[in-house]
């Protein structure tokens, strides 16, 4: 359903002003006695809820987008900024960007092969040798721990 001007410019002040539903519709150009009757029909219509979302959607990612990304180069880029804002712009553009950080390989206190690597033969020998650790640590047998940890 195609929209009137009134409807239109309504939707981009709701969506570029940030105004309430009556705001909008008074910068619309609907009669001030009756923009909050306006508001309450056109934001219960669902052409316009459509509308609406969609218009978000293209600011959302259009130029919105590009100022969110230019603010944070900005702020990455100001050395008197604190370093750890600067960090945070920098993962925030990298994970934008699809860039993820590698997860930590988990390796085992009993092997150098990192578990991902391990065949299922090595895993079932860890399995073992760890059972065999905690076996020991409840009965508390010789193994020397730090507050639970290997020594």
């Amino acid at each position: 359903m195609t929209n009137t001007e009134l409807q239109t410019k309504f939707i981009q002040h709701i969506v570029y002003d940030g105004v309430s539903g009556t705001e909008a519709a008074r910068r619309a150009g609907y009669s001030a006695a009756s923009a909050r009757q306006y508001s309450s029909t056109l934001l219960a219509t669902p052409h316009i809820q459509a509308a609406i979302r969609d218009e978000q959607y293209k600011y959302l990612n259009g130029s919105l987008a590009s100022k969110a990304i230019k603010t944070l180069e900005a702020i990455m880029d100001d050395e008197t900024a604190p370093a750890g804002a600067r960090v945070d712009c920098a993962k925030t553009l990298l994970d934008r960007a699809g860039i993820i950080a590698p997860k930590s390989i988990a390796m085992s206190p009993f092997s150098d092969i990192p578990i991902h690597e391990m065949t299922t033969p090595q895993l079932e020998a860890l399995i073992e040798k760890t059972e065999a650790y905690l076996d020991e640590v409840k009965q508390n047998k010789s193994v020397d721990t730090v507050e639970g940890e290997l020594a």
